[in-house]
Formats: structure tokens, sequence, C-alpha cells
């Protein structure tokens, strides 16, 4: 494993709280990196989600069944952390699934390395809470964008905040996610000219 082999998990860490190397060095021990193909489920429904993912390569997709359908809840970006976060807190079964979009390069702790972290070092806490609160955040915003927003916008915000996404994801997961019909799809991307 070379040196810079977490570099973009330590770029993305350092967003939230300075560490310095040997307060971030401590978790290196406890990830497992895991090449996920594609199609490969990472949490199951009704399993208990006991670990959570950074994402060094790839898309993750976060869903449910609903009768008899799969509603896409979130497409994870690269470079962010995933989990299917009402199991992981509540140590519950999972009513959401989380799959490999695309062959993936995961990084994962588990829970209880992670809660082994947060006793010993007070930063590695701060960090956990701060991830926490933004996922939470982030779904806020999503549900607040469906309330307020036409599709288009939600379109163009995904354009531009993650343009390889659209590139490498399927547009039906695209369409489910931003809440419309895959037809409704096509015809945004061809009236948008970017």
């Amino acid at each position: 494993m070379s040196k810079d082999t977490f570099q973009n998990l330590k770029i993305f860490i350092k967003q939230f709280v300075d560490f310095n190397s040997d307060e971030l060095n401590v978790i290196r021990n406890s990830i497992e990196i895991i090449q996920l193909p594609k199609n490969q489920v990472f949490i199951d429904e009704g399993q208990i989600a006991d670990k959570i993912a950074f994402i060094n390569k790839g898309y993750l997709r976060v869903f449910y069944n609903f009768d008899g359908n799969e509603i896409t809840r979130d497409i994870t970006p690269l470079y962010s952390f995933a989990t299917a976060l009402p199991s992981f807190v509540s140590q519950t079964p999972s009513f959401e699934i989380i799959s490999a979009i695309t062959d993936c390069e995961l990084f994962v702790i588990s829970k209880n390395d992670l809660d082994d972290l947060y006793n010993r070092f007070p930063k590695w806490e701060r960090l956990g809470r701060r991830i926490t609160e933004e996922m939470f955040v982030d779904s806020q915003k999503r549900i607040y964008s469906f309330i307020t927003e036409t599709a288009e916008t939600r379109y163009k915000r995904l354009l531009c905040q993650y343009p390889d996404m659209t590139k490498e994801v399927p547009l039906r997961y695209i369409a489910d996610f931003l809440g419309i019909k895959l037809q409704s799809l096509s015809r945004l991307r061809k009236s948008i000219n970017w």
C-alpha cells in the first residue's frame, strides 16, 4: 500500500477537523480496502449497518423497495462517506440497500473500530459528529429541493456539482434520483446546452 493510498480520504477529513499526521495515521490499521464490483451490495435491507465507507472510486446507490419498486434515495458522490445512516446510528435493521452502480474502491471502517477511535481520540469523535451532521443536512436539502424546485433546477445543480456522475451513472438511476421519469430526463438533457 503506497503512502498516498489514503490521500483523498485525508483531504476530505481535513475539511472538517485539522489533524496532524500522527492523528491521521491511527486510522490506517482500522481501514479495510474493499473492491466492490458493479451491482454488488454493500449493505442489504434487513442487515444492521455495522460499517461506513469512504468512496475512493466509483458510485454507490442508496435505495429502498416500496410496492415492488426500487426508489433511489441517494447516489453517493466520489470522496464522500456512505452508510445506511438510520441503521448505523440506531443499530437496527436497515430499510435501505446500498449497492455499487460502478466498480468501486471503498475504505471501510467498522462501527466498533470507529467507536474505539471516538473513545480514544476527541478529534475523531468531532469528525464523526461533523460528518453525521453533514449527511443529515444533505438529506434535508434534498427534501427541501423536492418541495421547492423544479426537476430542471435539480438536474442543473447535479451537473454543476457532480459533472462526472452524469457520465458514469446510468440515466435511469439519475432520473430516479431526481424524482422524474427517464423520458423526462431525456427531454431535459436535450433542452440544456452546457
